[in-house]
């Protein structure tokens, strides 16, 4: 594996998360590997106690597995399991968007967050309103068990997704503006259709991304 910066003693157990994610994205942590935590720790600079929470929120998340006496192990990622997680994503948020609707939720804050992701003037500014309309549609349509179920979908792709997918920003400055005009007009399905549009589309890239980083496990030939 290639070198990591030691992280900060102050950090918590999702920034260890955070660093393994980014070494299995960028390949550095392969399918299979072990993931030992005394090494984790002295390699982050860490204790053990939160190298072990990160394994065990990783674990409930499916990126590794976890064997009581054999260790972590990290999970092979497939494209089918990639188009999976972004179909997952759509069918979750699909469902706050056809329950705020329902439930007759005021939506134009959602709506002027969304309307206005084509004028970010960069990825950061771009990721920050797209996380915030997210939180913003989840608290409108869903409930505390909603957002249990949302927070175990853990991501494939660490720190700011735009930059690390190219392309996903300019499918997502298309995209969601769309979502706000179906949202306006309380069009549901349509509003749903975008959405599910933008993540397949964004999930291609992310396929094709972690194959160019050697960390997507292909089908062997027969």
């Amino acid at each position: 594996m290639s070198e990591v910066a030691p992280i900060e003693r102050a950090s918590t157990s999702d920034r260890v998360a955070a660093e393994v994610r980014r070494l299995i994205w960028t390949g550095d942590l392969v399918a299979g590997a072990r993931l030992n935590q005394d090494d984790l720790a002295t390699r982050f600079g860490v204790s053990r106690i939160p190298v072990r929470e990160a394994l065990i929120s990783l674990a409930h998340g499916g990126v590794i597995s976890m064997t009581h006496h054999r260790g972590a192990f990290v999970e092979p990622v497939t494209a089918d399991a990639v188009v999976d997680l972004y179909e997952l994503y759509a069918r979750v948020d699909g469902f706050a968007i056809t329950k705020a609707i329902e439930r007759g939720r005021d939506l134009d804050e959602l709506i002027a967050a969304l309307g206005s992701v084509a004028d970010a003037s960069d990825n950061g500014e771009l990721f920050e309103w797209v996380v915030g309309a997210r939180q913003r549609l989840h608290a409108l349509g869903g409930s505390p068990r909603f957002d249990a179920v949302a927070r175990g979908l853990v991501g494939l792709v660490p720190g700011n997704f735009f930059d690390e997918v190219v392309g996903a920003a300019a499918i997502a400055r298309e995209q969601l503006p769309l979502v706000a005009d179906a949202l306006a007009s309380r069009h549901a399905d349509e509003a749903v259709a975008h959405y599910s549009h933008m993540l397949e589309r964004q999930g291609r890239l992310v396929v094709a991304r972690l194959r160019d980083n050697g960390a997507l496990v292909e089908p062997k030939d027969d």
